[in-house]
């Protein structure tokens, strides 16, 4: 059986080739990217790398060749209308190659929104699956803990954590995504489902500051921000106003609580527990909290 990775050239992408190369041969891997060069590493390994490019629908017909599980990981272009189109095609283009089933990675709180683009272009992928025709497994994850680490580092540095308050999220490692998604795609049973990547806990930003003090082994305040006040910095970092709205949007969602969901589907997927916050940070702050105490 052939495995399809698509986006595999990119970080998510490439820990889920990995960590499908632990469960299956590397032989029955095939990744799929824009940049074939990226991945010479994996090609030595016995991975198959084929390019493909979600903006060449034609070349995906070869690319999709002979697969029989593809995963479709969402491209990175976020400007109004692009991406569900990226995303149409590659659909297309798997039914026409003869893909079996296709396993799409999503988000939590996916929803039909013409105002936020994220959130609506992921809705509009799932459906879009769901109608193919094809066999279809939806991994919708929550926000990556990693967002955390640049403001966490600061926070050390600072003694403040600054964020606009809201409902608590289930963030989780970028890792535990990769795995979980490996273990749908290497093992039978997960047709027509729909599973939620998450962590083990869902954290607020005020104890999310308390968990930054508690590894940096000083005290970290919390310091509440306006959604004005988020806004005016990302103005002034100088991002284009469509990135600006996205962002926006996407943490209004995250304050009103779309992400404020735990499950055990990581654990059940991939065999391991998701990271918690606690644990995510004493792992990436190790030499920053050193430097703070010392």
């Amino acid at each position: 059986m052939k495995i399809g990775i698509t986006g595999a050239g990119g970080q998510l992408g490439q820990a889920l080739v990995r960590y499908t190369m632990e469960r299956v041969s590397p032989a029955s891997v095939v990744a799929v990217t824009r940049h074939p060069d990226k991945l010479e590493e994996f090609s030595r390994q016995g991975v198959e790398v084929r390019a493909g490019d979600f903006n060449l629908p034609t070349g995906l017909l070869t690319a999709f060749q002979g697969i029989e599980r593809l995963v479709i990981i969402p491209t990175g272009d976020l400007q109004p209308g692009v991406r569900r189109i990226q995303h149409t095609a590659a659909i297309h283009a798997a039914a026409a190659s003869g893909v079996r089933h296709v396993m799409y990675i999503s988000t939590v709180g996916a929803r039909p929104d013409p105002n936020n683009e994220l959130l609506d272009s992921h809705f509009a992928t799932d459906q879009a699956l769901i109608n193919s025709g094809v066999a279809w497994t939806i991994l919708r994850m929550s926000i990556y803990m990693e967002t955390l680490l640049d403001p966490a580092k600061r926070a050390v540095s600072s003694g403040s954590y600054a964020a606009v308050p809201g409902a608590p999220a289930a963030y989780v490692v970028r890792n535990d995504i990769a795995a979980a998604a490996a273990g749908i795609l290497t093992t039978p049973g997960h047709e027509g489902i729909t599973y939620h990547a998450t962590g083990p806990v869902s954290i607020s930003q005020q104890e999310i500051a308390g968990a930054i003090g508690k590894t940096a082994g000083k005290p970290v305040a919390f310091t509440e921000i306006t959604a004005a006040q988020q806004r005016a910095g990302l103005e002034a970092a100088g991002l284009p106003p469509f990135l600006i709205g996205i962002f926006a949007g996407f943490q209004e969602a995250l304050r009103a609580g779309m992400f404020d969901l735990v499950t055990a589907d990581v654990a059940r997927l991939s065999g391991k527990p998701a990271q918690s916050p606690s644990a995510f940070f004493a792992r990436t702050l190790g030499s920053t909290a050193s430097t703070a105490r010392g």
